[in-house]
């Protein structure tokens, strides 16, 4: 992992948490906080049929994964989950490992959602980042595993020139574009710099 990663991480383990963090988030890790925003750490810990059920509400809730058996394989994969200072889910990272077509190396695909009335300036890249670093640690350098994380730009929102610089400050490097016409981004590991 890098040194800048690393860094990132050590200075947000120490974020205190909301004063009323209820159940069943208030046992996981906390890797950050973000505008009073507590990001905590789910991917390979323990998930209770609790946690389940709340992220599942949380996507239905929104309309952001309608088939409650595909809710529930994407709770196996949810990484940084974003609480406000009420402990409620405003956000959610999923990650699941596949290779790139344009080097053939592994990658975490990165997939977000930010309920609408939480999408502020700031979130999204936070919650990146949170998930790099904890990955980079968790994960780089070990045989097999993979490189860095890759995203591509689903939605039309976000395949803007404003869009384009929020993925270039966080680090992710445009490779082209995907046989579906979707832009294809990616950060590795062994990358120290955003």
């Amino acid at each position: 992992m890098s040194e800048a990663a690393d860094q990132a991480l050590i200075q947000t383990e120490a974020a205190p948490p909301p004063q009323d963090l209820q159940p069943p988030f208030d046992t996981l890790p906390r890797i950050g906080e973000f505008r009073g925003h507590t990001l905590v750490w789910l991917l390979d810990q323990h998930k209770s049929p609790a946690v389940r059920e709340a992220l599942m509400a949380f996507w239905s809730s929104h309309g952001a994964i309608a088939d409650a058996a595909s809710a529930w394989r994407r709770t196996f994969e949810v990484g940084v989950v974003a609480l406000d200072p009420r402990g409620q889910i405003v956000g959610v990272t999923s990650v699941y490992i596949d290779h790139l077509a344009f080097d053939g190396q592994p990658y975490w695909f990165f997939r977000t959602f930010v309920r609408p009335r939480s999408r502020v300036i700031g979130m999204m890249p936070a919650m990146f980042q949170g998930t790099f670093a904890r990955l980079a640690l968790d994960y780089a350098g070990e045989p097999g595993a993979p490189v860095g994380i890759a995203a591509v730009t689903e939605n039309p929102k976000l395949d803007t020139p404003a869009g384009n610089r929020i993925y270039h400050r966080i680090g992710l490097r445009l490779l082209g574009t995907n046989p579906r016409g979707l832009r294809v981004w990616r950060r590795l590991f062994a990358d120290a710099s955003p």
